[in-house]
This record gives C-alpha cells, structure tokens and sequence, in this order.
C-alpha cells in the first residue's frame, strides 16, 4: 500500500521541489467529509464522559459544539483545545455546570500568542507551570478513540481524488492538516490516496500558520 512522506518537525526540504507551484491542500472537512462525524459523534460525547456534570444537558453540549464548529464562521474550524475553551465559556453563558479551565484556557492563549503546537505534548509540558489538571487532556484523547471509530464511514468528497491526480502534473501537493498525524495517515492510506501528496504536514509538524508560512519560502 503507498505511504507518504512524514518529515520531521519543520522541515521543509525533506521533500524535493518538482514544480515551481505548490498546492497545499486541507484533509478533514475539505477532501473528507469528517467534520461532521467529529463534532456529533466525538469531541462532543467525549465532553459530558470527561466531565460528567454537563452529561444532563447532552442536548446543549451537542449544539454549542456544532454551532462553534461547523457554523460560527469565527470559530469554525480552530484547533481543538482553543474550540474548549470556547465552548467552555458559552455553556457557561448559558447557566450549565462547566468546571473551572481557566488556568488552562489561560495557557491555550499564551501557546496561541507565540504561535506554539497545541498538541497534547505542548500541554502536558506547560501542566505543572500553569496548575491544570489533565481532564483536557484526556477529552482530546477520548476524542480521539471516539472519532476513529465514528470517522471510518466518512467518504472522501466527489471529484477530489480526480481534481488532485490532474494536479499533480503541475503543482507539488502536499496535505496540511492541524489533526494528528498518524490519524491523518491513516486515513490517506484507507482511501488510497496516500500517494497522490508529496509530503504530510499535520499536527506533529508545525501549526497551520507556521506550515503555510515555511511553503511560501520554500
């Protein structure tokens, strides 16, 4: 089965440059229709299992997920940590009983500011010197099982795997995504479509901003 190529953190040159054009393209949401599956059988199950307070009001948890998401054209789309703490605050707008993140939205923002990975290994390094416990942590992890079961029937949208094979002809293409890597793999392996990119940049290499950044030097 093709694989692709997973450089190094930041490296740009781990792949050669075959054109004078690049053509960076998102994965979840764009060439796949995951989001959905994501935001209504994912983050938003894992929230009221990691903490159990807000499981009565499943029905509110499910909606300010998908608005904040899906619709918000303001937040749609942010990395996950920064979509709870904003989820945080709007079910807290609305009288349910969220617990107290703000130490750890507090570090959200400062990792957003220096431009940081908001991975889970960013946040488990910076626990100790903001004083969260690891209930964020491990919603992203539950997340995660919950989504890799839920996401297996999403189907990459018509047209995409032609529309990048008569690309691939002029442009080098590679697939920028801020979810994990090896989920991303994943995917691309499944649906064969692992070697139609040059290279992978996802969450394990750089933020999407610093990605598409280092593109437009390279």
């Amino acid at each position: 089965m093709p694989d692709i190529l997973i450089p190094a953190a930041g490296d740009f040159d781990a792949w050669p440059r075959r054109h004078a054009c690049c053509l960076a393209v998102d994965w979840d949401g764009t060439c796949k229709d995951t989001m959905t599956a994501k935001w209504r059988r994912g983050f938003n199950l894992a929230i009221t299992r990691i903490w159990p307070s807000l499981a009565p009001y499943q029905a509110q948890v499910d909606e300010v997920c998908f608005q904040v998401n899906m619709v918000d054209e303001a937040t749609a789309g942010v990395q996950r940590f920064v979509a709870l703490t904003i989820m945080m605050e709007r079910w807290a707008a609305r009288g349910l009983p969220v617990p107290d993140l703000g130490t750890f939205a507090r570090a959200v923002a400062d990792v957003e500011a220096r431009g940081e990975q908001h991975g889970t290994a960013t946040y488990r390094r910076l626990q100790a010197q903001y004083g969260y416990d690891d209930a964020p942590l491990r919603w992203s992890d539950l997340s995660d099982e919950l989504i890799a079961r839920s996401a297996r029937d999403a189907v990459v949208f018509d047209g995409d795997r032609d529309a990048i094979e008569g690309v691939r002809e002029r442009a080098d293409i590679v697939v920028v995504s801020a979810s994990k890597t090896e989920a991303v793999r994943d995917d691309l392996r499944r649906d064969g479509m692992a070697g139609l990119f040059d290279a992978l940049l996802a969450q394990d290499f750089l933020p999407k901003s610093g990605t598409l950044a280092g593109l437009a030097r390279k």
